[in-house]
C-alpha cells in the first residue's frame, strides 16, 4: 500500500524544522516503509506500509515529535484519492492567482460545514467537496482572509492547505503512480 502523508504546518520560515531527509531515515529506520518526499513542505510517500492510514498517522507524528521535537498532524491520502481530489478541481487558476485544496481527516460538524460553504471571500472562491476545500485566488494567498488558519477555525478540525501545482507533481512520480 503507497500513502502519501501531508504534514501539517512543517518548515515554514523558521519555525516547526523537520529535514525532510531525515525524517525520510528515522521513517525508514521505525519500519514504516519506503520512504520519500515532494519539497521540504511536509510532503511525504510512504510505499509498502503494511499498516492502516492512522496507524501510519500516529506512528509518524510521535516520530517528528520525538526526533525534531515538533507537535503536527499527518494527513493521509492513498495515490487513488489524490488523483480523485485533483480531477475533481472545479478551478482553474487566474492570471497572477492560484489555486489550493486544503485536506483534513477529522470529521466537522455538518453545521460548520455548512456555515463555512455559506462564507463569501472578495478575492478567493471556496469549495467544499467531501475532505477537502478547494480554495481559488485572484491574487496572493497571504492577503486573503481565506486561509488553512480560517478554516481550522470554522471546521474544528486539523486542515493543512497544498497548492494544486504541487499535488499534480506528487502525481507525477513513479513512487506514486505505483499505486495507482
Amino acid at each position: 500500500m503507497i500513502h502519501v502523508l501531508f504534514l501539517r504546518a512543517v518548515n515554514l520560515g523558521k519555525t516547526n524544522k523537520v529535514p525532510m531527509k531525515l525524517l525520510v531515515a528515522a521513517m525508514e529506520r521505525e519500519g514504516l516503509g519506503q520512504v520519500g518526499y515532494l519539497l521540504q513542505s511536509g510532503n511525504v510517500i510512504v510505499a509498502g506500509a503494511d499498516q492502516e492510514a492512522a496507524d501510519l498517522k500516529r506512528r509518524t507524528e510521535r516520530l517528528i515529535h520525538v526526533e525534531f521535537g515538533v507537535s503536527t498532524v499527518a494527513i493521509s491520502r492513498t495515490p487513488t484519492q489524490l488523483a480523485t481530489v485533483v480531477a475533481t478541481n472545479p478551478y482553474t487558476a487566474p492570471e497572477g492567482g492560484n489555486v489550493h485544496v486544503a485536506f483534513w481527516d477529522d470529521t466537522p460538524e455538518p453545521a460548520n460545514l455548512a456555515a463555512l460553504a455559506a462564507e463569501t471571500f472578495a478575492d478567493a472562491q471556496l469549495t467544499l467537496l467531501g475532505n477537502e476545500a478547494y480554495m481559488r485566488y485572484e491574487g496572493s494567498t497571504h492577503t486573503s482572509k481565506l486561509s488553512n488558519a480560517l478554516l481550522e477555525r470554522r471546521l474544528k478540525v486539523p486542515t493543512t492547505s497544498r497548492n494544486v501545482r504541487t499535488l499534480e507533481r506528487l502525481l507525477s512520480l513513479e513512487a506514486v503512480t505505483a499505486g495507482l
